[in-house]
């Protein structure tokens, strides 16, 4: 069977704001969760459940909890159902020595419910789907054309691979791509950068001709992609993308 839900992107809020990014949460369209008579209807529906009617399936699952609840409250034993979830007693605060008793203005017992394989299911045939997703123009790494090579590091003369997504728009192959290492004197140094392959997600470039040897410096590489806002008006300028990258010396190459 086959699932498909749809999801929402706000802005991370909190103490993560400052590094910007967005949140997904799950969009059902359907208002709040669905109660227990509900999803015990649900169980009857799809024959997870034959021969009981809903309200003799609520009183066995609440039986069954209820007894879980209190008989870990009795003994501290863990009680676990299948491989659905499990029921244990926690002691909670911080004892002085092996010594110490356990003393209720400083420790805390709780029930602890633990989820178990049953609830970290395959998730291949379920689709989430952003119904507000436009292409976007994107940088994602940035590496040498070596199948040994981590991304955001590149070799020395060694050609390389960019992946993000939309490079081109309409099918027009319209970005350019620059690059920049510092000197030995601290001075950026410019070049040009021929694309040899493309696609709407991979460009593959050749090592500018004009990062002679002898520039080596500080090992950094800054690689600018840019694209025309709109390729049919000039006038709105262009969008551009940059990421950074560790250059390695050839022989530094594994």
């Amino acid at each position: 069977m086959e699932g498909k839900v749809e999801i929402e992107l706000k802005p991370i809020a909190g103490a993560a704001q400052s590094a910007g990014g967005y949140r997904a949460y799950l969009k059902t369209g359907k208002g709040d969760a669905l109660e227990f008579d509900d999803v015990v209807a649900e169980a009857i529906d799809r024959g997870f459940v034959i021969g009981m009617k809903p309200e003799a399936v609520k009183g066995v699952v609440r039986g069954v909890l209820q007894s879980m609840i209190a008989r870990v409250m009795d003994d501290g034993r863990t009680r676990r159902i299948d491989d659905y979830f499990s029921v244990s007693m926690k002691v909670h605060g911080k004892f002085e020595d092996e010594h110490d008793d356990f003393d209720p203005e400083r420790h805390k017992l709780a029930l602890s419910l633990k989820q178990l394989n049953a609830f970290r299911p395959s998730f291949k045939n379920v689709t989430a789907t952003n119904p507000d997703h436009k292409k976007q123009f994107r940088i994602y790494s940035v590496k040498a054309d070596d199948e040994n090579a981590k991304n955001h590091n590149v070799y020395w003369g060694r050609d390389i691979i960019i992946k993000g997504a939309d490079f081109w728009l309409n099918n027009m192959m319209d970005v350019g791509v620059y690059m920049m290492i510092p000197s030995k004197w601290g001075i950026w140094i410019p070049g040009e950068t021929v694309i040899l392959s493309r696609s709407e997600t991979e460009l593959r470039v050749a090592w500018p001709k004009e990062f002679a040897d002898e520039a080596y410096s500080s090992g950094s590489l800054e690689v600018y992609i840019t694209r025309p806002i709109d390729p049919n008006n000039a006038s709105k300028g262009n969008d551009s993308r940059e990421i950074r990258a560790t250059v390695h010396k050839p022989d530094e190459a594994k």
